[in-house]
């Protein structure tokens, strides 16, 4: 009876360990893997009350995996440091707060560590679900970048509070977006738009060019979920690239237009964020002021390799 009991139980705490070691982001579950083996053992040879300590080191590990996995705080880490200058990095390093954020290599388009993840995320955000509503958000942002108005928020700084408008060319007229700003977010937007502390005003021009970041992350989504193919991911990539290098002239630049526009979204964060912690605030600092970040290593105006057809020959880099 007791070997039976021990039998369910131990298959019962070994699923749901795998379950949590499949689906985290981290190594370390997987070393719990003597334990998933010892209990087998232990119960195959008949010492079924001596498998629940296992059994229980099991539960333990999967339990605190569930609670610390959740909250890993924010790095820079990159997969492969010494990797050649390509469109899809550059590309990859434009998004790389929402993988700092998460603690996840930066460098890498897909990763089917988050196949869960992007399932969840390109669902409630885009309502994408397949191949066809990824394909139709994406053309859907690029067609609204390129259409839209150019806007202007103006940061008070003094104030703190941050307000849309369009440009004083154009009228200057308010949007309505507006956001009310913490202290630490006026430090941080002293810090990346250079200004000093006897400014009360900054302007932060084009900054809704920031939205790029979301095609890329589709497209992210895309190939991790096998929506797209490597020669679609490229091209498209190639193409937010290329819009991007044309309308900004620098990686400062871009972190100022971020941070602008990720204050007026109003989906802030990453799933998981807890007690009002924003984990993709912090990863916008970490990209800013951590020498490792791609954002102070990368050439902004690297060239873009032209993409390669399948079975097709080689391009040589647009000039």
């Amino acid at each position: 009876m007791l070997t039976a009991v021990a039998g369910i139980v131990g298959a019962l705490v070994i699923g749901a360990w795998v379950v949590v070691a499949w689906g985290s982001r981290r190594r370390q579950p997987w070393l719990l893997t003597p334990f998933a083996l010892l209990v087998v053992l232990l119960v195959a040879v008949g010492q079924a009350g001596w498998s629940f300590l296992p059994a229980a080191a099991l539960v333990a590990g999967s339990f605190a995996e569930l609670v610390i996995g959740a909250r890993e705080s924010p790095a820079v880490r990159t997969k492969d440091p010494d990797a050649p200058l390509s469109t899809e990095r550059w590309a990859a390093a434009v998004a790389a707060p929402f993988r700092v954020a998460l603690a996840e290599p930066w460098d890498v388009v897909a990763r089917p560590s988050l196949r869960r993840r992007y399932r969840r995320l390109l669902e409630r955000q885009w309502q994408v679900t397949d191949r066809e509503s990824l394909l139709a958000a994406v053309e859907g942002l690029l067609d609204e970048l390129h259409t839209s108005p150019t806007l202007d928020l103006v940061v008070d700084l003094r104030g703190g509070v941050a307000r849309s408008r369009f440009p004083r060319d154009e009228g200057g007229q308010a949007t309505g977006g507006h956001v009310l700003l913490t202290p630490e977010q006026v430090v941080r937007l002293r810090a990346v738009t250079g200004v000093g502390e006897a400014d009360e005003t900054v302007i932060i021009g084009a900054y809704q060019w920031w939205r790029s970041v979301h095609v890329i992350r589709l497209v992210c989504g895309g190939a991790t979920l096998d929506w797209l193919s490597p020669v679609e991911t490229q091209t498209l990539l190639r193409r937010v690239a290329s819009d991007l290098q044309r309308r900004y002239s620098s990686w400062q630049q871009l972190s100022t237009a971020f941070h602008a526009g990720y204050l007026l979204w109003r989906d802030k964060g990453v799933e998981g964020d807890h007690g009002g912690t924003d984990r993709v605030w912090a990863a916008l600092g970490l990209l800013t002021e951590d020498v490792r970040s791609p954002w102070n290593l990368l050439p902004w105006d690297m060239p873009l390799e032209r993409v390669i057809p399948e079975g097709g020959l080689a391009a040589n880099p647009e000039p």
